[in-house]
Protein backbone atom coordinates (compact mmCIF):
# COMPACT_ATOMS: atom_id res chain seq x y z
CA UNK A 1 0.00 0.00 0.00
CA UNK A 2 2.83 1.87 -0.23
CA UNK A 3 2.25 5.57 -2.28
CA UNK A 4 3.64 5.74 -5.64
CA UNK A 5 3.14 8.15 -8.07
CA UNK A 6 -0.48 8.71 -8.42
CA UNK A 7 -1.63 5.65 -6.64
CA UNK A 8 0.53 2.39 -5.21
CA UNK A 9 2.58 0.07 -5.81
CA UNK A 10 -0.08 -2.40 -5.94
CA UNK A 11 -2.29 -0.19 -8.24
CA UNK A 12 0.85 0.23 -10.46
CA UNK A 13 2.22 -3.07 -10.57
CA UNK A 14 -1.81 -4.22 -11.86
CA UNK A 15 -1.75 -1.34 -14.16
CA UNK A 16 1.70 -2.46 -15.26
CA UNK A 17 0.29 -6.04 -16.45
CA UNK A 18 -2.70 -4.18 -17.61
CA UNK A 19 -0.51 -2.50 -20.15
CA UNK A 20 1.18 -5.47 -21.22
CA UNK A 21 -1.97 -6.51 -22.74
CA UNK A 22 -1.19 -9.84 -22.79
CA UNK A 23 -4.08 -11.36 -21.04
CA UNK A 24 -6.24 -11.28 -18.02
CA UNK A 25 -4.47 -10.01 -14.72
CA UNK A 26 -5.21 -11.81 -11.59
CA UNK A 27 -3.90 -9.97 -8.17
CA UNK A 28 -3.29 -12.04 -4.98
CA UNK A 29 -4.17 -10.19 -2.18
CA UNK A 30 -3.30 -11.42 1.83
CA UNK A 31 -2.56 -8.71 4.25
CA UNK A 32 -4.47 -5.66 4.10
CA UNK A 33 -6.88 -7.40 1.96
CA UNK A 34 -9.36 -4.18 2.34
CA UNK A 35 -7.65 -1.81 1.62
CA UNK A 36 -5.46 -3.78 -1.34
CA UNK A 37 -9.42 -3.93 -2.78
CA UNK A 38 -9.60 -0.23 -2.80
CA UNK A 39 -6.66 0.75 -3.90
CA UNK A 40 -7.12 -1.45 -6.83
CA UNK A 41 -10.82 -0.58 -7.78
CA UNK A 42 -11.83 -0.08 -11.00
CA UNK A 43 -9.53 -2.36 -12.40
CA UNK A 44 -10.10 -4.75 -14.81
CA UNK A 45 -8.93 -7.54 -12.94
CA UNK A 46 -9.50 -10.80 -11.27
CA UNK A 47 -8.60 -10.37 -7.18
CA UNK A 48 -8.13 -14.01 -4.75
CA UNK A 49 -7.52 -13.54 -1.06
CA UNK A 50 -4.61 -15.68 -0.28
CA UNK A 51 -5.85 -16.71 3.43
CA UNK A 52 -2.44 -18.03 4.27
CA UNK A 53 -0.28 -14.88 2.80
CA UNK A 54 1.47 -15.31 6.01
CA UNK A 55 3.01 -18.68 4.93
CA UNK A 56 5.01 -16.74 2.31
CA UNK A 57 5.39 -16.07 -1.13
CA UNK A 58 4.88 -20.03 -2.58
CA UNK A 59 0.77 -19.81 -1.49
CA UNK A 60 0.27 -16.99 -3.16
CA UNK A 61 1.38 -18.28 -6.19
CA UNK A 62 -0.61 -21.11 -5.56
CA UNK A 63 -3.33 -19.26 -4.61
CA UNK A 64 -3.46 -17.22 -7.92
CA UNK A 65 -2.83 -20.24 -10.03
CA UNK A 66 -6.15 -21.73 -8.67
CA UNK A 67 -7.59 -19.01 -11.16
CA UNK A 68 -5.34 -20.37 -14.22
CA UNK A 69 -6.61 -23.39 -16.09
CA UNK A 70 -3.93 -25.48 -19.15
CA UNK A 71 -6.94 -25.21 -21.03
CA UNK A 72 -7.34 -21.61 -21.60
CA UNK A 73 -3.77 -20.52 -21.01
CA UNK A 74 -0.45 -21.27 -22.74
CA UNK A 75 1.52 -19.29 -19.85
CA UNK A 76 1.52 -16.97 -16.85
CA UNK A 77 3.79 -14.20 -15.94
CA UNK A 78 4.04 -13.86 -11.99
CA UNK A 79 5.15 -10.67 -11.12
CA UNK A 80 5.43 -8.65 -7.62
CA UNK A 81 4.23 -5.02 -6.27
CA UNK A 82 7.10 -4.40 -5.58
CA UNK A 83 9.53 -4.05 -8.58
CA UNK A 84 7.92 -0.24 -9.79
CA UNK A 85 10.34 -0.05 -12.74
CA UNK A 86 9.40 -3.13 -14.19
CA UNK A 87 7.69 -1.68 -17.50
CA UNK A 88 4.95 -3.97 -19.74
CA UNK A 89 7.38 -3.82 -22.89
CA UNK A 90 9.73 -5.77 -20.24
CA UNK A 91 6.43 -8.26 -19.30
CA UNK A 92 6.09 -8.35 -23.14
CA UNK A 93 9.68 -9.29 -23.75
CA UNK A 94 8.87 -12.45 -21.92
CA UNK A 95 6.71 -13.70 -24.44
CA UNK A 96 8.62 -12.66 -26.88
CA UNK A 97 11.36 -14.79 -25.99
CA UNK A 98 9.12 -17.66 -25.05
CA UNK A 99 7.88 -17.84 -28.45
CA UNK A 100 11.25 -17.12 -29.97
CA UNK A 101 13.27 -20.01 -28.05
CA UNK A 102 10.77 -22.10 -27.13
CA UNK A 103 11.70 -22.40 -23.63
CA UNK A 104 9.24 -23.34 -20.57
CA UNK A 105 10.45 -21.21 -18.31
CA UNK A 106 11.53 -17.62 -18.86
CA UNK A 107 13.00 -15.61 -16.28
CA UNK A 108 14.31 -11.47 -15.55
CA UNK A 109 18.52 -11.46 -15.04
CA UNK A 110 20.29 -8.33 -13.34
CA UNK A 111 22.81 -8.06 -11.36
CA UNK A 112 25.65 -8.92 -14.23
CA UNK A 113 23.40 -11.47 -14.99
CA UNK A 114 24.17 -13.30 -12.15
CA UNK A 115 20.34 -12.76 -10.23
CA UNK A 116 17.57 -14.79 -11.76
CA UNK A 117 14.05 -14.04 -11.00
CA UNK A 118 10.76 -12.09 -11.11
CA UNK A 119 9.31 -11.37 -13.34
CA UNK A 120 9.19 -15.00 -14.66
CA UNK A 121 7.37 -16.55 -17.59
CA UNK A 122 5.79 -20.28 -16.88
CA UNK A 123 4.43 -22.11 -19.69
CA UNK A 124 1.19 -24.61 -19.00
CA UNK A 125 3.46 -27.35 -17.99
CA UNK A 126 4.86 -26.17 -14.99
CA UNK A 127 0.62 -24.73 -13.56
CA UNK A 128 0.17 -28.01 -11.95
CA UNK A 129 4.01 -27.65 -9.77
CA UNK A 130 2.80 -23.47 -9.67
CA UNK A 131 -0.32 -24.57 -7.64
CA UNK A 132 1.61 -26.98 -4.81
CA UNK A 133 4.05 -24.41 -3.87
CA UNK A 134 4.21 -23.05 -0.34
CA UNK A 135 6.87 -21.72 1.69
CA UNK A 136 9.01 -18.11 1.30
CA UNK A 137 11.07 -18.91 -2.18
CA UNK A 138 8.16 -18.69 -5.12
CA UNK A 139 8.51 -20.53 -7.62
CA UNK A 140 13.23 -20.76 -7.64
CA UNK A 141 12.84 -24.18 -6.72
CA UNK A 142 10.92 -25.16 -9.60
CA UNK A 143 13.22 -22.76 -12.03
CA UNK A 144 16.02 -24.75 -10.45
CA UNK A 145 15.31 -28.07 -10.86
CA UNK A 146 14.67 -27.98 -14.92
CA UNK A 147 17.41 -28.76 -17.17
CA UNK A 148 19.22 -25.58 -18.54
CA UNK A 149 17.55 -26.17 -22.18
CA UNK A 150 14.33 -25.32 -20.91
CA UNK A 151 15.42 -22.27 -19.44
CA UNK A 152 15.69 -18.86 -21.19
CA UNK A 153 16.53 -15.33 -19.58
CA UNK A 154 15.98 -12.05 -20.60
CA UNK A 155 18.09 -9.19 -19.38
CA UNK A 156 16.05 -7.23 -17.22
CA UNK A 157 18.13 -4.24 -15.06
CA UNK A 158 14.75 -2.53 -13.89
CA UNK A 159 14.35 -6.49 -11.59
CA UNK A 160 17.24 -5.05 -9.33
CA UNK A 161 15.27 -2.68 -7.87
CA UNK A 162 12.79 -3.51 -5.44
CA UNK A 163 11.03 -2.28 -2.36
CA UNK A 164 12.33 -4.20 1.06
CA UNK A 165 13.71 -1.47 3.23
CA UNK A 166 13.52 2.19 4.01
CA UNK A 167 16.15 3.02 1.99
CA UNK A 168 14.61 1.44 -0.96
CA UNK A 169 11.56 3.64 -0.37
CA UNK A 170 13.73 7.02 -0.09
CA UNK A 171 14.60 6.02 -3.56
CA UNK A 172 11.35 5.42 -4.70
CA UNK A 173 11.06 9.03 -4.99
CA UNK A 174 13.75 9.30 -7.54
CA UNK A 175 12.68 6.85 -9.64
Amino acid sequence: MLRYRDGTLLRHAAQTALAAALGPVIVVLGSGEPECREALLGLPITMVLNLQWDEGMGTSIATGMQCVREAEHDAVIITLCDQPTITACMLRALVRHQHDAGCSIVASRHGDNKIVGPPVLFTAQHFAQLRLLKGHDGAKAIIRQRPAEELGFVPCPEAAFDVDTEQDVAALDHR
